[in-house]
């Protein structure tokens, strides 16, 4: 091999020499100038990423806020509702209680009732016939005001919901 490379001029070694060192550092700028940009790119995309990821906290808190508000609405339009219920369901208590004390301070006006009917009628349960009338009273009021607590309950879970989506 050395007298091969005896027969190569100087000048052509130092010439092969140098071509080689150019390839060698043109492949070497070259995955240079590619990790440069990758990392440029890289960057630009960072920036752009932090950009929108603000944007859209900002978003996520505007609409948090939209729906406190409306969630507040909704409890306070409920607690109003509730206290009108229960308002309702005392007053309507109390005429019932007033009911049944002059149903009973006035014998005839409790056996009214029952005046067209025969003496057979209505004695399935003990008690007497007023105290049965008295307690379906007093479930049909508790069922009133279930049905109106459940009422209210229903529309502020759906105010809820339009909060929630966007309903108007």
């Amino acid at each position: 091999m050395g007298a091969l490379l005896a027969l190569i001029p100087g000048k052509d070694l130092i010439y092969g020499g140098l071509i080689v060192a150019l390839l060698l550092f043109g492949i070497h700028e070259v995955n240079h100038l590619k990790a440069e940009g990758a990392a440029h790119e890289v960057a630009a995309l960072k920036v752009s990423s932090d950009k929108l990821i603000a944007q859209e906290a900002a978003h996520v808190a505007l609409v948090a806020n939209a729906y406190a508000a409306s969630a507040a609405k909704t409890t306070e339009t409920l607690d109003e509702q509730t206290q009108a219920t229960a308002a309702a369901q005392s007053t309507a208590a109390q005429r019932l209680s007033d009911f049944n004390a002059y149903r009973r301070s006035h014998p005839t006006v409790a056996s009214a009732g029952g005046a067209g009917g025969s003496a057979g009628q209505g004695t399935n349960g003990g008690g007497s016939d007023s105290e049965r009338l008295s307690s379906l009273e007093q479930v049909a009021l508790d069922l009133a005001g279930a049905t109106a607590a459940g009422h209210n309950a229903l529309s502020a879970c759906m105010a809820d919901r339009d909060a929630l989506t966007g309903k108007p």
